[in-house]
């Protein structure tokens, strides 16, 4: 896989360097594209104070290795303003239950990066601390009818989360398709960034 990477790599930078010596211009917006689609992968993993336990938080970096950085994100913090939830993939912890908290985290209509969509493929909803409760499934049932989502046992959420990631790439391939069929170019350079484009689509990485 390493392999992989470096080879593709180095492709990319062979294009770059054919666009760019035929259009100077759009060989910079190719590079500029494609550093968008190769910054690093995010994970945000959101609760409510003590929601998040830092064995959760271990077990999704060690899923996710070096793939992409892990950020825990406090909601309904008196002393901070309300994160955004703008990573690739988040992972929102329910505590026991969800809490209004939890939900308007999942729909802020001021904010164009909510997780407003019921098929949001950057989303994974988790139920932790359960203990003590007298019907653990009922609990479940609960939260994903608040939420209109499916919810996760933690140990689950790694694997999940790894999914999402994955959709996450493909995600930045299509961003970077679009990217480079937008750029203008001269003959010379459009044909280098055609056939970049035929091999980006044909291609399912």
């Amino acid at each position: 896989m390493v392999g992989d990477a470096g080879v593709a790599h180095a492709r990319w930078r062979r294009i770059v360097e054919d666009v760019g010596r035929f259009d100077a211009r759009a060989g910079r917006q190719v590079q500029c594209a494609l550093d968008r689609r190769d910054a690093p992968l995010r994970v945000q993993i959101a609760g409510r104070g003590g929601a998040v336990r830092p064995a959760l938080r271990a077990a999704v970096e060690a899923a996710v290795a070096a793939a992409a950085l892990v950020d825990t994100v406090e909601l309904d913090s008196p002393d901070r303003p309300e994160p955004v939830l703008d990573a690739d993939v988040v992972l929102l912890v329910l505590a026991a239950r969800a809490h209004p908290a939890d939900l308007a985290a999942l729909a802020r209509p001021a904010d164009p990066a909510a997780l407003v969509t019921a098929d949001d493929e950057r989303l994974v909803v988790v139920l932790d601390r359960t203990e003590g409760l007298e019907d653990a499934e009922a609990a479940f049932a609960r939260a994903a009818a608040h939420v209109r989502r499916p919810v996760l046992a933690p140990g689950s959420a790694p694997p999940a989360v790894v999914e999402r990631l994955g959709s996450a790439r493909r995600r930045r391939d299509a961003v970077l398709a679009r990217d480079l069929a937008g750029i203008g170019a001269g003959p010379r350079a459009r044909d280098v960034i055609e056939a970049a484009l035929d091999d980006l689509t044909g291609s399912s990485r």
